[in-house]
């Protein structure tokens, strides 16, 4: 790897360190060069995972890759990304400058509000100035659809149920769980859209020198509901945040946010409509992480998510309560009914909430 290295960067390469993967199939290095100097190493895999991991609804090819677009996107609205030395496709090998390990997540214990603040105001700045941008990147060419929301609910009913509790469920339950999935995924798609990151999480904003904030793993951005990145934020399955604290943040989202609603909301109505649109959006996320998670340990043969599984599981919990508590919003809510039939339905599946 290092002389690999070397001669795409054309310096001399001291050392080669593999830095601690999640789940991705990309591998990351940390290449130490003579002076001092350091750079991260993206190795991507080889076939389609080179382009994005995940499926989505874009059929066009790929001129350059996703993560060099939509960086270029990003620096071109004032967003803080890592720069591109050098990208080799016979190595499949992304040379990026090095940002530092100061994560977001070793501020979050506990929670600092103020840092989650600053994160939601970069995060605005993104949903605004993509909103406003003329600029064209791929992920305005690709968004959620029916087809992939419901995927990301069949992933949660076959690898968490079937794979990781071992059960199959009845085919009455499973006809529930089908049609109000569904319906919540009706309802996910009239949430007004804008660009999303994908996983706007803790492990993907680095803390600056000057304090501000850097964002990286954006290569599967993509069209989406304006809370989803707020969602990955507050609902990060590797931080434990209490309700009344991430209810502060909707608020406090929603009082800045400028996404245009149809019928257009009050004030209150705005946050009410906020976390309506959070709880439906944490339900279908945290169902697909926890699938996910059991995916990466059977399939990926890599068990370090299942730590993760018990806030997950409190955090679906919590949303399925929240959904079916009366609430006033501008768009209705027809899914409440269904929502607290298929919460009574998941709890004779999930150990963890019978307790």
């Amino acid at each position: 790897m290092n002389k690999t290295i070397e001669k795409i960067i054309g310096e001399k390469v001291e050392k080669v360190v593999k830095l601690h993967g999640d789940a991705s199939y990309r591998i990351y290095y940390r290449a130490f060069i003579s002076g001092g100097n350091t750079r991260i190493v993206m190795q991507l895999p080889e076939g389609k995972s080179s382009a994005s991991e995940e499926i989505t609804n874009y059929n066009g090819e790929h001129k350059e890759l996703p993560f060099i677009d939509v960086a270029r996107f990003l620096d071109s609205l004032g967003v803080r990304v890592p720069e591109i030395f050098q990208y080799n496709a016979q190595e499949r090998l992304l040379i990026l400058e090095d940002l530092g390990d100061d994560l977001f997540i070793n501020h979050t214990k506990p929670a600092a509000i103020d840092l989650y603040k600053k994160a939601i105001d970069l995060l605005i700045k993104i949903q605004n100035g993509s909103g406003s941008s003329n600029m064209k990147c791929v992920a305005m060419d690709r968004s959620f659809d029916e087809t992939l929301l419901n995927l990301e609910f069949d992933h949660f009913r076959e690898y968490f149920i079937e794979e990781h509790v071992g059960k199959k469920m009845s085919p009455a339950d499973l006809k529930i769980f089908e049609k109000t999935t569904r319906e919540i995924t009706k309802q996910i798609i009239k949430i007004p859209s804008c660009f999303v990151h994908r996983d706007f999480q803790s492990k993907n904003l680095i803390i600056n020198p000057d304090d501000s904030l850097s964002v990286i793993d954006f290569q599967d951005a993509l069209i989406g509901p304006y809370v989803y990145d707020l969602v990955a934020l507050l609902r990060d399955s590797y931080v434990d945040l209490e309700w009344p604290l991430v209810e502060e943040l909707i608020q406090y989202y929603a009082e800045r946010s400028s996404i245009k609603h149809s019928p257009r909301p009050s004030s209150g109505q705005a946050s009410a409509q906020a976390l309506n649109d959070f709880h439906l959006v944490t339900l279908q996320r945290k169902m697909k992480d926890a699938g996910r998670f059991i995916y990466i340990d059977r399939v990926k043969k890599n068990p370090n998510f299942l730590q993760y599984l018990p806030t997950t599981l409190r955090y679906i919990k919590n949303a399925f309560e929240k959904a079916n508590e009366p609430i006033d919003h501008a768009r209705g809510k027809p899914t409440n009914q269904r929502t607290n039939e298929l919460f009574n339905i998941l709890k004779n599946y999930i150990p963890e909430w019978k307790k």
